[in-house]
């Protein structure tokens, strides 16, 4: 009587599946969560603010996102209670406010599906709000445009040459407020055109170029504590990883000139670039605008090659350690190029200014050459535009002659520092307006 029992529960179950997976029957219910969310990052957006960014879900069924905070690590958050709910999947960013400065956080971010399915498991990244760092206000620069939930928070570090009786460096907060400063020597003010370069360090420091004098490296008092003097220097210099540095001269440079340097930290020359040994053939042989190539950037790559942007030759070059030229990048596309940078999915940002059209950023394919993204700096009192770094959160920073914005993939602009009630002619621009810009994210 029991096995009986035993049988007939199995055969009417039996009969209950197959019913359900026949035509006209109930569904099994939808109990597979979505893919965790993926690419999640965190920034200190000051004064008890965080920023958020992650990738889009691949739910076919998305709901929403929860977004999760705590002051201790997360690895599940099966009884936790999201704090906010985002129903837009394309809606991959949030801030979170009303949080204590000082104190170390801990989020994470989970999709939901129609079905209530959340992938508990998580892995939760650390931040820690900080105040916004004060500085002093100048009459002649401002921010007019700041929107903190969709900037990539942090400090900007610029030349600024508007006026050519002071030319100093200064990094700015994201008010415009002026919180470190140095003036170019009185006796060097002179060798700041065509625009002077400015990055900073890993250690701290900054390194700048001064055209026709010299790369130097100073510390944040403002000592120098390294230096290379040449008058074969222009435009662009990088600190490479194993501390030497690499330069290029393209200022009316001739033949005869190495367009690229690499000298290590005693001074000695270790490689060096001639376009001359690569180039020297139509249509590039009777080029002369400024110089015969005006290089105006280098970058070192990965692969051991290097970068480098050809303006006069409207193109940018990947050149092998011997210096064959292995690939041209944007010919036919670009005009003009300027600073150059391979992007985390190897594509290349660089600005692009063609004469009597609007300037541009533009991110290219180098496999097709073709044009991914681009963004046209409207307005002639802004050319040149000749900077444009790709930020954490794919939004850019583009510097102009007169302003420095950050625009989103979608090109609206959510930051924007200027210039205030001052303009260049043309030729003025050049050599007096903003020439690049890097923003520099808080440390905690």
């Amino acid at each position: 009587m029991k096995r009986a029992s035993i049988v007939f529960v199995t055969v009417a179950l039996m009969a209950g599946l197959a019913s359900c997976g026949g035509g006209g029957g109930i569904e099994p219910a939808d109990t597979i969560p979505p893919s965790p969310t993926s690419g999640l990052l965190a920034v200190n957006a000051y004064d008890g603010r965080i920023n958020l960014w992650w990738d889009k879900s691949t739910a076919e069924d998305f709901d929403h996102y929860g977004i999760y905070l705590s002051e201790t690590e997360m690895a599940d958050v099966t009884d936790m209670q999201a704090i906010q709910e985002i129903g837009d999947i394309d809606g991959c960013t949030c801030q979170v406010t009303g949080l204590d400065d000082g104190a170390r956080y801990y989020v994470a971010v989970t999709a939901v599906d129609k079905s209530g399915n959340e992938d508990a498991e998580v892995t939760s990244v650390s931040v820690m709000p900080t105040p916004m760092p004060s500085g002093t206000v100048d009459p002649d620069i401002a921010v007019d445009i700041c929107q903190s939930d969709r900037v990539w928070p942090g400090t900007t570090l610029l030349p600024d040459n508007h006026n050519p009786d002071s030319p100093r460096m200064i990094e700015v907060n994201m008010l415009g407020e002026i919180i470190w400063e140095y003036l170019v020597p009185p006796d060097l003010k002179q060798c700041t055109n065509p625009g002077f370069d400015v990055e900073s360090l890993l250690n701290g420091n900054i390194l700048y170029v001064l055209p026709k004098n010299g790369v130097y490296e100073i510390d944040r008092s403002g000592n120098v504590v390294w230096s290379y003097l040449t008058g074969k220097i222009s435009h662009d210099a990088d600190r490479l990883p194993n501390g030497n540095t690499i330069f290029v001269f393209g200022n009316y440079d001739q033949k005869s000139d190495a367009q690229v340097v690499e000298v290590d930290r005693e001074g000695g020359v270790v490689w060096t670039w001639y376009a001359v040994d690569h180039l020297d053939e139509p249509p590039y042989d009777g080029i002369s605008y400024e110089g015969w190539t005006h290089t105006n950037a280098v970058s070192r790559l990965s692969n051991g090659n290097t970068l480098i942007s050809l303006r006069n030759f409207n193109f940018i070059a990947e050149v092998d350690p011997q210096g064959a030229v292995v690939r041209s990048i944007g010919e036919g596309i670009l005009s003009l190029p300027h600073d150059p940078e391979v992007l985390p999915n190897d594509n290349i940002l660089a600005t692009s200014l063609p004469q009597g059209r609007p300037h541009r950023a533009v991110e290219l394919d180098p496999e097709t050459d073709t044009i991914v993204w681009e963004y046209l700096v409207t307005g002639q009192e802004n050319r040149p535009v000749r900077d444009a770094n790709r930020l954490p959160n794919g939004n850019t920073l583009i510097t102009g002659a007169t302003e420095i914005v950050e625009v989103t993939p979608g090109g609206e602009i959510v930051w924007r520092f200027r210039l205030q009630g001052i303009s260049f002619g043309l030729q003025e621009a050049a050599g007096l307006g903003f020439y690049k810009a890097e923003r520099i994210q808080p440390s905690e």
